[in-house]
């Protein structure tokens, strides 16, 4: 069904009667009295139907939706052997000393082990907390292999796909064509701003890896010195532990499930002006999904509604996200179409005799996606090409990608502030907060290990703007019409076609093995040989190609819109970082305005100013 939607939409975006209509409202006189919003929307339409081939050749529109529908059908089956993956290793209890909690790992009867299914609830404590280095690397090299046989050809055929459509359509290559709507327009700018952000970290890569190496070799010292990639994560968590004090195994008995969900509910609400209200009467696809509503706190109007399905089973989408499921808009007739979502997680669950504890890690994560839940829910859109959505979706519309992230970043922010950290902790015991000694600690650990962590992101960021770029390109001309003036004329076009090699440092690779070079030349750290992790990445697969640095580019602004409320509780009596005035004016100029303004005219209206990178770097230098 959704390749149909997608194909769909892919054909009505390129039709010609549409287009023309289009271009003579931009050149007629009437457009400069249209309103804002109005004028805005029939430009996104125009652009969209020039980048989905509006202005080539008949024979080019059939090749391009063509090209287009085989794209949709390699990703889906993509996520989907992700997704439905059911691998899993075996591990005796003594293989997996250091977890505290054996249980999440049920037995297998065959052989009396464990079983350790790849999906991150099962994988994250193992790679974070077994003292046996070998158990570790067992599962690092399954993780880093997983799908590896079925979905490496489906990513080097994407990748071919997508290159040669961005031809048809007068660019060059697929990053070229991904980035010229955002914010930051073009691959220079984007790999500008990357290795800005890489020279930022690097004093601090530096020096956390020697500590690590330190670390092992006082821990280890039969091990080598030398770091592995299933080393990262243990002696990370391990030096947190040493020298902040921050025990994550511990740090999770404050954070069950049922009393964080409420709270930050409870603190969205606050903040936003709203109020949640459970439906206990709508169908649910499944006994975990619990269904809201979501009314204006003060005039108790109903604004949208949202799902909650928090935990992993069997088939499901195994990563977080949310998931718009209706867009905002209003008919014909007036009416408006409310807003709704599903927030997919993937968090710890109950079993049997324990309720689910959540890693901090998770409690922060559930924060950040309900973030774009409100932003989806709040948006008050009059077209639905205006409301919340992301290019996961088979349907068009939503805000520059690379402004995707602001709002959720700038609210998970709060999570790390003292008088949240004391409402979302409830001891599974007693129901005590965390001690003020482990809040200090935890937001001393905020960024260490940051310079290991960020640019190991930053180097899956540079790795997707260049397998997108084709730079090893050979050329094959063909004739399309000229974008530039807007299909005007009929000129020469060159189109590239990818050789299959890509090269980085004078060393040709495929795609596969460029990962892994990628990582070594900006980490430090060797991948696990011959493997490619790239083949169970969904984000490149469902909407993120040529868009993965966007999350890094979001926190610079979401910084910035934050700076405000630290400047608020740094001068206000209440000393509170939940300032309702604020919140109130982010959720009108952001929240509520959805994709009706351009991302960079909606930071402003917020900061009454242009925005500025000064905090987030600030931050880095933590």
């Amino acid at each position: 069904m959704k390749d149909e939607v997608a194909t769909m939409f892919s054909t009505a975006f390129t039709d010609v009667e549409l287009l023309n209509v289009l271009s003579t409202h931009k050149r007629s006189t009437s457009v400069a009295e249209s309103p804002e919003d109005e004028k805005f929307y029939k430009d996104i339409m125009f652009i969209m139907q020039i980048r989905n081939g509006g202005g080539t050749t008949q024979d080019q529109r059939v090749m391009l939706r063509k090209k287009r529908q085989q794209i949709e059908e390699l990703c889906t089956a993509f996520c989907s052997s992700i997704n439905e993956n059911d691998q899993y290793l075996l591990f005796t209890d003594d293989e997996l000393k250091g977890i505290d909690d054996l249980g999440m790992f049920p037995l297998d009867e065959g052989c009396n082990k464990r079983k350790v299914s790849l999906k991150a609830p099962s994988t994250l404590p193992i790679l974070k907390f077994a003292h046996n280095a070998e158990t570790r690397r067992r599962v690092l090299d399954a993780v880093s292999r997983k799908c590896q046989e079925v979905n490496t050809s489906r990513f080097e055929q994407v990748l071919q796909l997508r290159h040669e459509a961005a031809n048809i359509v007068g660019y060059p290559n697929h990053a070229a064509y991904e980035l010229a709507p955002k914010m930051i327009s073009n691959e220079v700018n984007a790999n500008t701003f990357l290795a800005e952000c890489l020279e930022a970290y690097r004093p601090k890569l530096e020096r956390e890896m020697k500590q690590l190496k330190d670390l092992k070799k006082e821990m280890s010292p039969d091990e080598g010195e030398g770091l592995y990639a299933w080393d990262m994560a243990y002696y990370m968590r391990e030096y947190k532990s040493r020298f902040v004090g921050i025990d994550e195994a511990e740090l999770r008995q404050f954070f069950p499930l049922k009393h964080v969900k409420l709270t930050i509910l409870a603190i969205y609400e606050e903040l936003l002006a709203l109020k949640f209200v459970r439906e206990t009467d709508i169908p649910v696809w499944h006994e975990d999904v619990e269904c809201y509503s979501v009314l204006d706190s003060s005039t108790l109007e109903v604004q949208g509604h949202f799902y909650l399905d928090l935990f992993p089973r069997e088939g499901k989408y195994s990563h977080q996200c949310v998931y718009p499921l209706r867009p905002s808009y209003v008919k014909d007739n007036g009416t408006r179409v409310l807003p709704a979502c599903v927030n997919l997680g993937n968090l710890t669950p109950a079993r049997e005799g324990s309720p689910s504890l959540l890693l901090f890690r998770e409690v922060e994560t559930f924060f950040h996606e309900f973030g774009h839940v409100c932003h989806c829910v709040l948006t008050n859109s009059k077209h639905s090409l205006h409301s919340w959505a992301w290019s996961a979706v088979p349907w068009p519309g939503g805000v520059e990608q690379d402004f995707l992230e602001v709002p959720s970043m700038m609210l998970e922010n709060f999570v790390w502030q003292p008088e949240v950290l004391k409402r979302l902790s409830s001891h599974i015991n007693d129901g005590s907060s965390l001690p003020d000694e482990t809040i200090h600690a935890l937001n001393e650990s905020r960024t260490l290990m940051t310079g290991c962590t960020k640019t190991k992101y930053l180097a899956m960021a540079i790795y997707d703007i260049s397998v997108h770029s084709s730079h090893m390109a050979r050329s094959v001309v063909y004739h399309c019409r000229d974008l530039v003036i807007f299909y005007c004329s009929t000129v020469p076009l060159t189109i590239f076609t990818l050789s299959g090699s890509y090269n980085l440092d004078g060393e040709n690779h495929d795609a596969a093995s460029l990962f892994n070079a990628m990582m070594k030349k900006y980490t430090g750290i060797e991948q696990i040989s011959d493997s490619f992790a790239g083949a169970s990445w969904l984000h490149l697969m469902q909407g993120y190609d040529a868009g993965y640095y966007g999350y890094i580019y979001s926190e610079c602004f979401a910084a910035d819109i934050y700076s405000k409320f630290e400047s608020h509780k740094s001068e206000a009596s209440d000393d509170t970082i939940i300032c309702c005035e604020l919140g109130r004016k982010y959720r009108d100029s952001i929240l509520a305005r959805g994709a009706t303004k351009a991302g960079l005219d909606m930071l402003k209206d917020f900061l009454n100013r242009m925005p500025s990178k000064d905090s987030f770097f600030d931050r880095v230098k933590k």
